[in-house]
């Protein structure tokens, strides 16, 4: 009895010496991981204590588990239950599972990865899973200032960017820190759910320098255009200007036709003048 006694409590001792070996906790972020449209970010997630997880299932998923975003099991990349929008764009650190780094890196960010995480690690005899949240953003390009309408001496300019997210703030100033009233905007949702921007402001200043700038709020990045008004009105010809000018081109033109066709006339009439000699002469 004595004996089983002893081989129990070694058992028992092994058993928990492997589970205590076995069991771990998994550490995410306690803050919103920042993601920009179209570059790349990591999802941080650590075993702890650190061990290996080569062995181990790893499983990074959203709102359903079984339609993960990554899955690696068994040592393998398992591509065939894998989210459809995620292939090809998510990736572990294969060289540091060794150390229980279980990050998810993505590329190739877009608006619709915003969201929550969940990083699942299981063992034979254990798991533990944490929760990520994905804030993403994205700062357009520059705005493009082009004269829109004219009335009299006031100049109608829009202003036009995309590629913004979340919605940007759109002002206008003079040049001079003096802030121009808009007098319509549009914002728009494109396709891969991203921003595009149009705004206008009326004015009839020639020594103003409209500036137009857009903002993304949540990064605090700043993109902006300015135009001076009266380079532009010293651009805008005169339609009837314009006709005379073209008028003038052609005027040369025409005389050279004219005067090829005197020379074509005049060469056939001395061409006839002979072959009428000739007749004449027989």
């Amino acid at each position: 009895v004595f004996q089983n006694s002893c081989q129990c409590q070694s058992l028992f001792h092994t058993v928990m010496i492997v589970f205590l070996l076995e069991t771990f906790t998994v550490l995410g972020s306690d803050q919103p991981i920042i993601a920009v449209v179209g570059e790349v970010v990591v999802l941080p997630c650590q075993l702890s204590p650190r061990m290996s997880a080569v062995n181990k299932t790893i499983r990074w998923f959203r709102d359903q588990i079984n339609s993960p975003v990554y899955l690696y099991k068994n040592r393998f990349h398992i591509t065939d239950k894998q989210d459809q929008a995620y292939r090809g764009r998510t990736t572990l650190f294969i060289e540091e599972l060794g150390i229980g780094n279980v990050s998810l890196g993505m590329r190739n960010v877009r608006v619709s990865d915003e969201g929550i995480y969940g990083c699942f690690v299981e063992s034979l005899i254990w798991y533990e899973e944490t929760t990520i949240e994905v804030i993403v953003t994205g700062t357009g390009s520059d705005p493009l200032i082009y004269p829109d309408d004219y009335e009299g001496k006031r100049i109608q300019l829009g202003c036009k960017s995309s590629g913004w997210y979340p919605k940007p703030e759109v002002t206008w100033t003079d040049g001079k820190s003096q802030k121009l009233t808009s007098v319509s905007e549009t914002i728009e949702t494109e396709d891969d759910g991203l921003f595009s921007v149009n705004s206008y402001v009326i004015t009839g200043d020639s020594s103003h320098k409209p500036t137009c700038r857009i903002q993304n709020n949540f990064m605090k990045e700043t993109r902006e255009s300015s135009l001076q008004i009266s380079e532009l009105y010293f651009s805008c010809v005169s339609p009837w200007l314009v006709a005379f000018f073209v008028l003038l081109g052609l005027v040369p033109v025409a005389i050279c036709i004219a005067i090829y066709c005197w020379r074509k006339q005049k060469i056939w009439l001395k061409k006839k003048k002979i072959k009428k000699g000739k007749t004449s002469g027989k």
